[in-house]
């Protein structure tokens, strides 16, 4: 997504929509080049994994016959915030190519994702200030987004859930082909529902849906 539209469009909304407050997302992202400073990765590490590549995105209503399509080798595989819970009930050491994420997931799962060569793509916003301060001292290195204003090795891609962001990332670092899986925007509810109603906005505007 272009970041003028995403920063003079969609974002507004959002945080009206939502009431979330933009400086509090501009915080959480200052906490996270603080935090994170050497272990920053250039964006470029996507476009070396991602570009040319078929890439199968995966969101968190993956079920046990989507995680059956991932075994094949030639994907590469996204997934997004806690698909990758859903994912290891059906294949206990899966483990993504790229995992995009605000760290609602166990920190002891990021630190093996990591291990494991995984590329975390971590996402700071004003609500996950403490999962910032948890995770990032524990981690080598990752790629860092906010959802604001970008800023040396803090990218704004944009997209506003996992989901939607994973995706995003796939088409921006110029995947051949992308296969959503486990998305479904209606089985929610209250908030949740409202984010992914955002979610599937952002992802027909993209030409992703």
């Amino acid at each position: 997504m272009d970041i003028e539209i995403w920063l003079n469009d969609f974002y507004p909304k959002i945080l009206s929509d939502f009431g979330f407050s933009r400086e509090d997302d501009e915080r959480a992202a200052k906490l996270m080049y603080e935090l994170g400073w050497k272990k920053l990765l250039d964006s470029s590490i996507l476009l070396e994994r991602i570009e040319g590549r078929d890439v199968i995105v995966i969101g968190g209503a993956v079920n046990e016959a989507d995680a059956k399509t991932l075994k094949d080798p030639n994907w590469i595989k996204i997934t997004a915030g806690k698909s990758i819970l859903r994912l290891r009930e059906f294949m206990s050491n899966f483990t993504p190519d790229v995992h995009v994420t605000d760290m609602e997931e166990p920190d002891e799962l990021l630190i093996e994702l990591e291990r494991q060569e995984c590329i975390l793509v971590l996402h700071a916003h004003g609500d996950n200030i403490d999962r910032i301060r948890s995770v990032v001292p524990k981690l080598g290195r990752f790629v860092a987004t906010t959802q604001s204003k970008p800023f040396d090795r803090i990218y704004n891609f944009g997209g506003f859930t996992d989901g939607d962001r994973a995706a995003i990332i796939a088409k921006k670092f110029k995947a051949r082909k992308i296969k959503l899986i486990g998305f479904d925007f209606d089985e929610a509810e209250g908030m949740k529902l409202k984010k992914l109603k955002w979610a599937k906005k952002i992802l027909e505007f993209e030409g992703l849906l």
